[in-house]
């Protein structure tokens, strides 16, 4: 019997293996069972007849299926500036900053050390100037503040420097997911508000294999109930916390998905979630963790195919290049791994902007990133095959040998029809020279000076600004 199933065929052929993917996981949370240390989650699954044993939740295929049913299948993601509004109905791929990395490379010395809240103000500019850059991130770690507040510091960071929708990630308790919410509040007019235009949206990783984090369930039930999107965003790594083969890693983190949300479904019915992930696999020379090979690549397209299988908007792990300096296989890992999922239909790919599988920040890597994501984003937008784009009046009035170049037609479809880089070389080559003979990196390095020293964020009120720094410090208390 053949089992083997090629990639391209589950991009145009796809219901009756992901179905059996499906009936796999159901197997996994039906008979194994998940952890989850989460009372109140066990509680609300309890009520919604799972079988709790201690820890551990056996969830039937009904009450799984059922609960699923209750997603919605498009929302908008909101931003401060509504004219950033995105509305994610798996028309389009939507391109967020990475995020969580412990170290940057100083922009000015060169030095790599540990991140600051500073950068975090700064890449948010930066990818606030950005147009291929839909959704901005917290991308590194803000350790130079009280760590009872980080993940509020992250959140204010981001909105202070973007007028774009803002996605977070590593909040690990209740009481963190509160503070985001309240801070988010302040920006829209309250949580009444903000549960009409939610600003901002979370995704929150389970522990591989079949556990669901008590901290992090804790917060998506808090962000389900106040209408802010919410992901679950398994990172299994094959052979270590999941199975070395594709099929059983894909099936485990299915299982983790889907039990949770189920559980915000059943929670806060027609809550927005996100099923979301970026399994990785290993190096099997060395042991490292590898978000960019073929095996990783396949999973993370694999994960918006699932998305697409139950009906609901995606968050795919894109990006996290094994690469330490931005050059050319930052380029070829990055662009792989944003293509796959985006024909698969992500709805947004987080991964922009960080070197060393998600663990350093440089800032020019976040343009170079851009540039493949500008790249793919016309590469999938529609094309006109209307009357006008056809243009069989001007080819039969021209006919064999006409020059297009001087027409008015040209003139007037040419920026719709033709992309620009902002990044890419297409002089000559003696332009080139002329020039100085600049690489990618030089002149994105170039840029990024450039937006720092000129670009403003859209500004907001004294008042909105001194309520936000309440809330901060009052989060960022023992």
């Amino acid at each position: 019997m053949e089992t083997e199933v090629r990639l391209g065929e589950l991009l145009v052929q796809d219901h009756e293996k992901l179905t059996e993917v499906h009936a796999r996981s159901l197997d996994l949370l039906e008979n194994t069972g998940i952890h989850f240390y989460s009372e109140r989650a066990r509680a609300i699954l309890a009520g919604a007849g799972a079988q709790i044993d201690g820890d551990i939740v056996k969830m039937p295929a009904q009450v799984v299926e059922s609960a699923l049913a209750k997603a919605p299948a498009q929302f908008t993601l909101h931003a401060r500036e509504p004219k950033h509004d995105l509305v994610v109905d798996g028309r389009q791929t939507y391109y967020s900053q990475d995020g969580c990395a412990a170290h940057t490379v100083d922009f000015e010395t060169g030095a790599r050390r540990a991140s600051t809240k500073a950068d975090i103000s700064a890449m948010a500019l930066i990818s606030d100037y950005l147009d291929a850059v839909d959704i901005v991130s917290p991308t590194v770690s803000a350790q130079d503040v009280p760590p009872e507040g980080i993940v509020v510091h992250e959140l204010e960071a981001c909105f202070l420097n973007s007028g774009k929708h803002v996605l977070t990630e590593s909040v690990t308790s209740a009481r963190e997911a509160q503070a985001q919410i309240e801070l988010a509040a302040t920006l829209v007019g309250g949580k009444d508000e903000l549960r009409k235009r939610p600003i901002f949206s979370n995704f929150v990783c389970t522990i591989s294999p079949l556990t669901q984090d008590h901290g992090g369930i804790e917060a998506a039930l808090e962000f389900a109930d106040a209408g802010v999107p919410v992901g679950i965003y398994p990172m299994a790594t094959t052979g270590v916390t999941s199975p070395v083969t594709l099929a059983g890693t894909l099936a485990v983190a299915n299982a983790e998905v889907i039990s949770a949300l189920a559980l915000l479904q059943l929670a806060s019915p027609g809550a927005k979630v996100f099923y979301s992930g970026g399994p990785a696999t290993i190096d099997l020379r060395t042991g490292a963790y590898t978000a960019t090979s073929p095996e990783a690549i396949w999973l993370r397209t694999m994960i918006a195919k699932m998305a697409g299988f139950y009906g609901v908007p995606s968050i795919v792990g894109a990006g996290a290049t094994s690469a330490k300096l931005p050059g050319a296989q930052a380029a070829w890992e990055n662009a792989l791994s944003f293509v796959f999922p985006s024909l698969a239909g992500a709805s947004v790919l987080f991964g922009l902007g960080l070197l060393d599988g998600s663990n350093l920040l440089t800032y020019e890597q976040i343009l170079l990133d851009a540039e493949i994501g500008s790249m793919l984003n016309r590469l999938f937008s529609g094309v006109d095959f209307g009357d006008a784009a056809f243009a069989l009046p001007l080819v039969k009035e021209l006919g064999p040998g006409g020059v297009y170049l001087d027409q008015q037609h040209t003139v007037s479809h040419m920026r719709q029809a033709l992309a620009l880089p902002r990044i890419a070389d297409r002089d000559s080559y003696d332009e080139w020279h002329h020039k100085g003979q600049l690489d990618r990196v030089t002149v994105a390095r170039q840029k990024v000076r450039e937006i720092l020293a000129s670009h403003q964020a859209p500004a907001l009120p004294d008042a909105t600004r001194r309520a936000m720094a309440e809330v901060v410090e009052a989060y960022s208390r023992p």
